[in-house]
């Protein structure tokens, strides 16, 4: 559900990009809208100067939430299920047998643990344990710290409750099946993760949102935690960026598609290019702003 081959032709950035410009209306400097991805993989860090080069030119950034201005208490609480529900009721024994076996491998602590932990988030929790740790922070955390460091105005163009709520939205019985998926097919995880990865290192914007119309995921998924939340996306960027340039990073999935960001800036009268830029090899160079 949550993965791209190194770009193998320059030509197949100029129909699609990780890095957008927006101009028109009445921005005097265009701003940008970037996609990220939420891991810690030296790949996704592997971008080239042109990124560099947009992310100082702004004098703001935005990001989905202001992680770093989050309450970590409000934040725990808001990942519990309602108080008497736990997740020896809603498994099987068998399913809470290997949930803990998982748990205790991927997370070195026991599944009781998260008893009381919403499914989505037990089952975010085990897929992020499975991905390489090459950095210190996700994507997304890094270019906060970075633009904190550097003096940028720093925005969200959400609250992390909005996020938390669309997540809500996502019936019990339905978290349970995600959950109870990931318990028994985590190969079949692994390899979703893969070609994801692979289409966001493609530029291949069309893939991504693709995968996330999977009619295996929840029916609620594509409506609250991408559409809906798009529309608010390109609501901030608009208020943001007639005001400040602006380089603004969101999720990759929320970008592409008829309902994505970019249509709906292109709707607000914004004119949105793709920017082309490469990958650097990893071993070799991993370009930081």
């Amino acid at each position: 559900m949550i993965t791209l081959a190194l770009l193998c032709s320059v030509c197949m950035a100029f129909s699609q990009s990780m890095l957008w410009k927006v101009s028109g209306k009445n921005m005097k400097s265009p701003s940008y809208l970037y996609g990220t991805i939420h891991i810690m993989d030296d790949r996704v860090f592997a971008f080239d100067s042109t990124v560099i080069c947009a992310f100082d030119a702004c004098e703001a950034f935005a990001a989905e939430v202001l992680l770093d201005e989050i309450n970590a208490k409000g934040l725990r609480q808001a990942m519990m299920m309602p108080k008497g529900k736990v997740l020896t009721d809603l498994l099987s024994k068998e399913d809470f047998a290997l949930l803990d076996s998982l748990c205790k491998a991927k997370l070195g602590a026991s599944a009781i643990f998260m008893n009381g932990m919403k499914p989505f988030f037990v089952a975010s929790a085990i897929q992020q344990a499975d991905l390489p740790q090459d950095q210190e922070n996700a994507l997304d955390i890094f270019l906060l710290k970075n633009a904190r460091e550097k003096g940028k105005l720093c925005f969200g163009v959400e609250e992390y409750m909005d996020q938390i709520r669309a997540i809500d939205a996502i019936s019990m019985k339905d978290q349970i099946e995600m959950l109870k998926s990931l318990l028994h097919d985590t190969a079949a995880v692994a390899q979703e993760f893969e070609q994801m990865l692979d289409a966001y290192l493609g530029f291949n914007l069309d893939k991504m949102t693709e995968m996330l119309k999977d009619p295996e995921l929840p029916k609620e998924f594509e409506t609250v935690l991408i559409n809906k939340r798009n529309i608010t996306m390109a609501k901030q960027f608009d208020k943001i960026a007639n005001e400040h340039t602006l380089f603004c990073a969101v999720g990759a999935g929320h970008l592409g598609g008829k309902k994505g960001v970019i249509a709906l800036l292109r709707k607000k009268g914004y004119t949105v290019e793709p920017v082309v830029f490469g990958w650097l090899p990893v071993k070799t160079s991993v370009a930081k702003p």
